[in-house]
């Protein structure tokens, strides 16, 4: 895996003109943005999109076909994509959260530290959920029919919140005490939450991606 981690940091390497212009775009929302936060987002799931370029790469001209001819097995190359997105975003979300936390107190703008690292980690999870959603979609089908599969999928998410929620409150469950619950629980309670969920979805993830891959033919 520490072969196929090195591939794919030279291929990022190749595109530091594209990273250099996402970090301009970035810097400059937050000096105008009238919500910092929302660079952490913009950033950490901008970079995390190259790990789908980087499956694109891989499948470019039969590239596939004649890495698995190497000694790299069907398994490794899978862990290494989750790897390799959970390490960038990650990077990302981790750096951009301390920029923006370091320009916050420099402007001397009043900070809830608590309330801004559960915003934080939401939006890691956010991010970590979506790169779970979206890999064996990229595995199954391809670059070109991937972005189409990804907008049905993520179309299908937001309409079974959007009906969930409805459902919720037809049988009584009110949705605005639940926030407030949510938002009244500590801050170890929430990340402890979100982390438990995301591991959740990986395991799930992992196995339908390393299934995907499997059964595919080269």
């Amino acid at each position: 895996m520490k072969g196929l981690l090195i591939k794919d940091i030279r291929l990022l390497k190749n595109q530091k003109h594209f990273f250099l212009i996402i970090c301009l775009v970035g810097t400059m929302l937050l000096f105008t943005s009238g919500e910092p936060s929302f660079v952490i987002s913009y950033m950490t799931f901008v970079f995390s999109m190259f790990t789908l370029s980087s499956i694109s790469y891989d499948e470019y001209d039969n590239g596939l076909a004649f890495l698995f001819s190497l000694p790299v097995s069907r398994k490794k190359y899978v862990r290494e994509k989750y790897v390799f997105g959970l390490l960038l975003g990650g990077t990302a979300w981790t750096v951009t959260t301390a920029v923006v936390s370091a320009y916050m107190t420099w402007k001397k703008q009043e900070i809830d530290w608590k309330s801004w690292l559960v915003t934080a980690c939401i939006y890691l999870a956010l991010f970590v959920v979506f790169l779970l959603i979206i890999l064996p979609i990229q595995f199954k089908f391809g670059a070109e029919k991937g972005r189409i599969a990804m907008l049905g999928a993520m179309g299908i998410i937001f309409l079974s919140i959007y009906a969930g929620t409805k459902i919720a409150g037809k049988i009584g469950i009110d949705i605005d005490a639940a926030l407030m619950r949510i938002e009244a629980a500590s801050t170890g309670e929430v990340v402890g939450t979100l982390a438990i969920a995301c591991c959740v979805i990986a395991v799930i993830s992992y196995n339908v991606s390393l299934r995907i891959m499997k059964k595919k033919q080269f």
